[in-house]
C-alpha cells in the first residue's frame, strides 16, 4: 500500500478494486433510479442490475434466474438455510453442518435448534478435512439440509463439495455451499458441483461491503427470507442496493478471469510464508498442505496469544488476523482449530495470513520479517503474561 502498510487480511475484507469504484461512483452521481420505477430513469437502474446478474451468473456457471441480490454473505446463510428447513418443515427437520463452518453457519444452526430443529456436526481429522464415512452415517437419518463450506476461512482447506453434494442429494437432502472464500481462487460452476444454493459475499473479492449473492437451483424448495414488495423475483424483498450490486458484477466479471495465473501468484506467497515462519521454533501450520485454497496460511506459535502478535506486527504497519474477523470481538480460541484437535498450547497463538492478488513478495517478505521479530519480543516477556499464566 501507498502508505507502507501491508495489508495481509485478506479473508476479513478486501480492497474494492478500481473499475469496481468506478462504476460505483457512476451510479452513484446519475444511477440513482429504483429499479422498480417504469420511468426512464428506473428502467436504467434496473438494465444495470440485470447487467450485474449476468456478470455474477457468468462467476458460478449459473442461470441470470437463479441468482439473488441480498445484503451479505449472512443474509444469504440465512435465507438458504431457514428457507429450506421452513418450506420442508412438516416433513422432516433435521440439518447437517461441519465443526468448522463459518459462525454464521453455526448461529443458524444454534438458532434452529432451538426450534426444534435436529443439527448434526459433522467432525474433520487433524488436517481440516471432512469425516467421509461420518457423512455416510448422517445422511442415512434423513437430513432436509446439508450445508458445507466450500474453502475454509481460517485455514482454506477445501473440502470435496461435489462428492458431499452427490451423496447428499442421493439422500434426498438439499445442498447448500458457503462459496465465500473461493472466488477468484477456484473455479465455481454450481453445475459440476452440484449443489441447490450457494452463498457469497462481495467485499471478500473486492467488491463493497453491504451486498452479497444467494444462487437458488431453479425449482430448489425454499421460502424466502426478507418478504416485501416482489423484487428479486419474491425472492428478497426490498429495494436493491443499485450502486453495491454494480460493483458485485464488476467485481466478479473480474474474478472469473485470469484464475490460473492468480492461483499461480498467490500459491507462491503461501509457500514464502510458510518457509520463512516454520523457521521459528514451536510453530506450526494449520490444515491439509495440498488441500487448501492458495493464499491462506494458518499458522500457531506455542505459548504466546495470537491476538498479541497481531497488535505487535501492526505497530510496524502489518495487518494480520488471530482468527476469523467475526468472531474477533469476542475471540476465545477459535472453534475451527478446537474441531480440528489443535493442542491447547498452540490454541491460542493463531495468526491467520490472507493475500489476494496485488499481494507482493517483498511484502510477504516484510511481514515475515516483523512476525519473527514480534514472536520473539513476545518469548521474551514476564511468564506471567504467557498462555499459561493468563
Amino acid at each position: 500500500m501507498s502508505d507502507g502498510t501491508i495489508y495481509l487480511d485478506n479473508n476479513a475484507t478486501t480492497r474494492p478494486h478500481p473499475s469496481v469504484v468506478e462504476a460505483m461512483n457512476q451510479v452513484l452521481g446519475d444511477g440513482f433510479g429504483n429499479p422498480s420505477s417504469i420511468h426512464g430513469i428506473g428502467e436504467a437502474a434496473r438494465h444495470r442490475v440485470e447487467g450485474a446478474r449476468a456478470q455474477v451468473a457468468g462467476l458460478i456457471g449459473a442461470r441470470e434466474t437463479e441468482i439473488v441480490f441480498t445484503s451479505c454473505a449472512t443474509e444469504s446463510i440465512n435465507t438458504a438455510m431457514r428457507g429450506v428447513v421452513d418450506a420442508a418443515r412438516a416433513e422432516r427437520s433435521r440439518v447437517l453442518i461441519t465443526s468448522v463452518e463459518h459462525e454464521a453457519v453455526h448461529d443458524v444452526g444454534t438458532w434452529l435448534s432451538s426450534r426444534g430443529v435436529e443439527v448434526g456436526v459433522l467432525p474433520v481429522d487433524g488436517d481440516g478435512v471432512l469425516d467421509m464415512d461420518r457423512l455416510d452415517a448422517e445422511l442415512a437419518h434423513g437430513p432436509v439440509l446439508v450445508s458445507i463450506m466450500l474453502a475454509n476461512n481460517e485455514t482454506g482447506v477445501i473440502t470435496p463439495v461435489a462428492e458431499v453434494a452427490r451423496r447428499a442429494r442421493d439422500a434426498g437432502a438439499t445442498v447448500h455451499v458457503d462459496a465465500v472464500q473461493a472466488v477468484g481462487k477456484l473455479v465455481i460452476d454450481v453445475e459440476t458441483l452440484g449443489v441447490d444454493l450457494l452463498s457469497l459475499s462481495g467485499h471478500k473479492f473486492h467488491a463493497p461491503k453491504g451486498v452479497g449473492v444467494l444462487f437458488v437451483r431453479r425449482g430448489a424448495r425454499s421460502r424466502p427470507f426478507v418478504i416485501g414488495a416482489g423484487q428479486e423475483g419474491g425472492r428478497r424483498g426490498g429495494t436493491e442496493n443499485v450502486p453495491g450490486i454494480v460493483g458485485i458484477g464488476v467485481a466478479a466479471e473480474h474474478m472469473g478471469s485470469g484464475i490460473e495465473g492468480r492461483r499461480t501468484h498467490l500459491g507462491s506467497l503461501t509457500a514464502a510464508i510458510e518457509e520463512r515462519l516454520l523457521a521459528i521454533s514451536d510453530v506450526r501450520i494449520n490444515g491439509a498442505r495440498e488441500g487448501r485454497v492458495p493464499g491462506t496460511v494458518n499458522v500457531c506459535f506455542k505459548g504466546i496469544e495470537g491476538s498479541a502478535v497481531v497488535l505487535t506486527a501492526a505497530r510496524e504497519g502489518v495487518c494480520l488476523s488471530a482468527g476469523s474477523a467475526c468472531a474477533a470481538a469476542q475471540y476465545g480460541g477459535s472453534h475451527v482449530l478446537e474441531a480440528m484437535g489443535v493442542p491447547f498450547e498452540y490454541l491460542h497463538g493463531a495468526v491467520r495470513i490472507s493475500c489476494c492478488e496485488t499481494t507482493t513478495m517483498a511484502e510477504v517478505e516484510r511481514a515475515c520479517e516483523v512476525i519473527t521479530r514480534s514472536v520473539a519480543y513476545l518469548r521474551t516477556m514476564d511468564p506471567s503474561t504467557s498462555l499459561g499464566e493468563s
